[in-house]
């Protein structure tokens, strides 16, 4: 438990656990407020409810965000505060790099892989676009693949910048507009972690997924339809090429 810069990045995660506001005890005019994430059934209800029973008083108002208005129209550099979380993701990753540990030997035997396919660099990398924690990123590639430092920054600067969060309904609608039928993760599918980026098929196209490859826990490939029914939240680079 801790606080945290409020940035996109942040916003992204509370939205992914379930949160929908951030509420604060001081006021708008407030250059550096305290937030809290809260959970509502209905946001407009909400609001609503400040109004009519007089929690929302001119002169006196106590600042608060909903989070979707804030993705969809605050710049990052608007965004000022700090946000109090009590995600755990260094534990988490933690966990993630001793149970991928387990299935590559990559911890005991880490001469056994490559820059392309090395499964703690991929977790590490999730964790920081997700969390805005390079440094630990940067770090792992400065010790074990300087020669793709420059790369790496320059590609984890453009993702932090353009990575979205949505629901069900939102990804569903994103991939009818992109016309995609299937995606390909980084850390496994069924991770609610994982991000997405856009595997694009040919016209005449067809991609069958050997079964071997449904144990790796890198690099999944799925139909859109099939991912839509895991979970309620997707994280998707929109990066098409």
């Amino acid at each position: 438990m801790k606080y945290v810069l409020l940035s996109r990045v942040i916003l992204l995660e509370l939205k992914r656990n379930g949160y929908n506001i951030l509420t604060s005890k001081n006021t708008v005019d407030d250059e550096n407020p305290p937030w809290y994430p809260l959970t509502v059934p209905d946001v407009d209800d909400y609001l609503l409810h400040l109004y009519c029973s007089g929690s929302i008083v001119p002169m006196e108002e106590q600042a608060l965000l909903v989070i979707d208005h804030a993705l969809d129209n605050i710049d990052e550099r608007q965004l000022l505060g700090e946000v109090f979380i009590e995600i755990d993701h260094l534990g988490e990753l933690e966990d993630k790099i001793q149970f991928y540990g387990k299935q590559y030997n990559f911890i005991s035997n880490p001469e056994y892989y490559v820059f392309s396919f090395d499964p703690k660099r991929v977790l590490i990398r999730n964790y920081a676009l997700r969390t805005g924690n390079h440094l630990l990123y940067l770090t792992y590639i400065g010790v074990n693949y300087p020669t793709h430092m420059i790369d790496e920054i320059q590609d984890l600067e453009d993702l932090t910048r353009s990575l979205i969060c949505l629901d069900q309904e939102q990804a569903r609608e994103w991939f009818n507009k992109h016309d995609v039928t299937m995606v390909q993760s980084d850390i496994s599918i069924y991770d609610k972690d994982a991000i997405l980026t856009i595997f694009l098929l040919g016209t005449d196209q067809q991609i069958t997924i050997p079964l071997e490859e449904k144990d790796e826990l890198v690099y999944n490939l799925m139909h859109r339809e099939e991912l839509l029914q895991l979970r309620d939240l997707f994280w998707i680079d929109p990066r098409i090429n």
